[in-house]
């Protein structure tokens, strides 16, 4: 069978979970780059970036696959240059869209893929300053903020 060959956009997946003192946000520490960020990865040609979310999340942290995700307002392009998959798309090309959903965790324990060291739940406060990259820490803010707001609807 023929791997499925990767779609022109990236997805990002905050899991946070409700505790008794507050709310707390899942980081992943990448193999690869040792950088800590949420699940991040790519669509299959076919898929909906909603679709990637969801299947990103089970292979990456083994959430459930009717753990709620919500859509975020939060996004980003990423430049072309940093995926091996940019010879297969035009070359007209650039940057790629990276959509960004929340996932309510709570109560689900986290397992690890291949494609990280670690994870941890942190603190607002301490996961921003884990992240590396501006568009981790716009998601993380407003997912903070909508959940504040009361706004993280599906």
């Amino acid at each position: 069978m023929t791997a499925p060959r990767r779609a022109p956009f990236q997805i990002l997946v905050l899991p946070f979970r409700k505790t008794g003192s507050g709310t707390e946000y899942a980081l992943f520490r990448r193999s690869d780059a040792g950088d800590w960020q949420p699940i991040a990865g790519g669509g299959d040609d076919g898929e909906t970036p909603l679709q990637a979310a969801k299947r990103e999340m089970q292979e990456e942290s083994g959430l459930s696959a009717d753990t709620p995700l919500f859509p975020l307002q939060a996004r980003a392009t990423i430049p072309v240059s940093h995926f091996a998959a940019r010879s297969t798309w035009s070359p007209l090309l650039y940057a790629i869209p990276e959509h960004c959903f929340a996932a309510d965790a709570t109560g689900q324990t986290l397992f690890l893929s291949a494609e990280h060291t670690t994870c941890a739940w942190f603190s607002y406060e301490n996961a921003r300053q884990h992240l590396t990259w501006d568009s981790n820490r716009t998601a993380l803010w407003e997912t903070a903020q909508r959940l504040r707001d009361g706004t993280l609807l599906l």
